[in-house]
């Protein structure tokens, strides 16, 4: 059984690779980051594959993206 550090790097890798896979180029504020991985672990909380995670970090980028 992982450990919840484990789990929470896991998670953490699995966002960054889906934002750089989605979202090379986009810009966004500094300060939604944390909004942007707030929302890859809501979206891994509901257990959603890889490809539907960069699909929803890609859509919620969208909505703040400043480029």
């Amino acid at each position: 059984m992982p450990t919840a550090t484990k789990r929470k790097t896991t998670a953490r890798n699995r966002i960054e690779v889906a934002y750089y896979q989605t979202c090379k180029g986009v810009q966004i504020n500094i300060m939604d980051i944390p909004k942007v991985f707030a929302e890859g672990e809501r979206l891994i909380a509901e257990g959603v594959d890889d490809i539907a995670l960069a699909e929803g970090i890609r859509a919620f980028v969208e909505t703040i993206r400043q480029n």
